[in-house]
């Protein structure tokens, strides 16, 4: 590819960029959507291109962008692109395995984050806990305005509803560095899914994804997991950190990672049974009737012991 063909590329992932940036700030619903997709240009343009022309075509997207919603609102969005998309890109480029791209997303991902976050309180003074606060409140106001309008008791649902709203405040606070990993893991994991997909249309040569039902952690990762929750009880007990924040901050992650295995060994044994849709479905309703912590120990059991035979590691 000449230097002239790699610019003009460049521009227009910028233009494409620059749009998906404008969409997710407009477009109603379908702007959250966009959002959870903009590092994939960045990781397409990086497969193809220079890291500088990566760069280059993210910084004019977001100038261009800005015109329209201002660079408060394209600069985190366009960040955010770039910091996950570029390390993502230039693992699958490397042909790192699959786990390992995802990781180096998460990582990435966690401190892109926090650095807009932190970058937002800076300009504006407002904070991320007192967006969430904003909107528990608001949340509690309506649910206030409807029960009034429906005839019950609005004395006694408001103090429910405070207690919600404060209960709920404290748990997001306690296990909010778990929470931003493990969104962080799963924003680059939906990422590196569909980037694959994108690859494969364009004929780019990438390291295969592989079948999900095969998807297996290895087995370092529950020693550790099993380590690390041991160690954050004895730390906590013994008075070194809070035990009931590094506790639970451990417990959230070690649910969020394993599982995925556990969804892994579930598709397995029913997709040959009742068919791919039937199993997706099967697997929403699990999740949806609270049974993620059941789940995530038996990927972990999974991980241990090989239920799944024969077994096949993921890239």
């Amino acid at each position: 590819m000449n230097k002239t063909r790699e610019i003009a590329e460049a521009g227009l992932f910028a233009a494409l960029i620059a749009m998906m940036i404008v969409g997710a700030y407009f477009v109603p619903l379908a702007g959250s959507l966009i959002t959870m997709f903009l590092p994939l240009p960045i990781i397409v343009l990086t497969m193809k291109n220079k890291i500088i022309n990566v760069i280059f075509s993210a910084i004019v997207g977001v100038i261009v962008s800005g015109v329209f919603i201002t660079f408060v609102g394209s600069v985190p969005l366009g960040g955010i692109a770039l910091l996950v998309g570029l390390p993502i890109g230039l693992a699958m480029k490397r042909k790192q395995k699959t786990l390992v791209t995802i990781l180096i997303g998460t990582l990435f991902g966690t401190a892109a984050f926090v650095a807009i976050f932190a970058l937002i309180e800076q300009f504006t003074g407002v904070s991320l806990f007192q967006i969430i606060e904003e909107s528990f409140k608001l949340s509690t106001e309506m649910q206030g305005e409807l029960t009034a309008i429906l005839g019950a008791d609005s004395t006694t649902a408001a103090a429910d509803a405070q207690k919600l709203l404060t209960d709920m405040l404290y748990l997001i606070k306690l296990i909010m560095p778990a929470f931003m990993m493990v969104f962080a893991m799963f924003y680059a994991m939906i990422n590196v899914v569909m980037a694959h997909q994108i690859l494969k249309r364009l004929r780019i040569d990438h390291v295969p994804l592989g079948r999900f039902e095969d998807f297996s952690y290895p087995k370092h990762l529950a020693y550790g997991s099993m380590g690390m929750l041991v160690l954050s009880y004895v730390v906590g007990a013994i008075g070194l950190v809070d035990l009931e924040l590094i506790t639970t901050n451990f417990a959230f992650l070690f649910t969020n990672i394993f599982v995925v295995q556990g969804f892994a060994v579930i598709y397995y044994f029913m997709k040959g049974r009742v068919g791919k849709a039937t199993s997706i479905v099967i697997i929403v309703l699990l999740s949806v009737f609270g049974l993620m912590q059941y789940i995530s120990f038996l990927g972990f059991f999974d991980v241990l012991m090989e239920l799944r035979k024969p077994r096949i590691k993921v890239n």
